[in-house]
């Protein structure tokens, strides 16, 4: 299969701005209340919302397309690391998706090993992380990606609280 991993331009924008939905509905429904998944989605994943992060020079998006559908992507955050990292030159991976259709082809594999060749080349040193205590396919993968729990944070979907594993990994 042939695939390549290119940064978002703002043209990009509406294609992640669906992806970013789907995917996070694929994941995530079945554990949470409609209402929450409505209320995060109403504000993480608005077209004016993502064109907005696509203008700003801290966010970086890299898109996994195939031919010239995007089935995947990585939301990498300059200059933003939990008090675990502090000291640390550490971007963060905010968000990190392969359509389902496309999930047992080692594309996650793929797209992270060329994120953090991006990050590193980009002079980053640690690259970090938060997963849902609960998401266990994603908490294998980072694991298997050679990254390692360095603490906890609260994340809250709609009005729920929840704990995520900060996981980060040296490059």
């Amino acid at each position: 299969m042939s695939v390549s991993i290119q940064p978002a331009t703002f043209h990009d924008a509406q294609a992640l701005r669906d992806l970013s939905e789907q995917t996070f509905i694929d994941t995530y429904a079945v554990y949470n209340t409609p209402e929450n998944m409505e209320k995060h989605i109403s504000t993480k994943f608005t077209l004016k919302q993502i064109q907005a992060e696509l203008e700003d020079t801290s966010v970086q998006y890299l898109l996994l397309k195939k031919a010239e559908q995007l089935i995947g992507f990585t939301k990498l955050v300059k200059n933003h690391a939990p008090k675990e990292l502090s000291s640390e030159n550490a971007i963060e991976i905010e968000r990190f998706y392969v359509d389902k259709a496309f999930h047992g082809q080692n594309l996650g594999k793929h797209l992270m090993n060329e994120s953090l060749d991006w990050c590193k080349n980009s002079g980053f040193k640690t690259v970090w992380l938060g997963v849902w205590e609960e998401n266990t396919r994603a908490l294998q993968f980072y694991t298997k990606m050679g990254f390692e729990k360095v603490g906890e944070h609260v994340f809250v979907l709609g009005t729920e609280v929840q704990n995520d594993y900060v996981m980060a990994k040296s490059i």
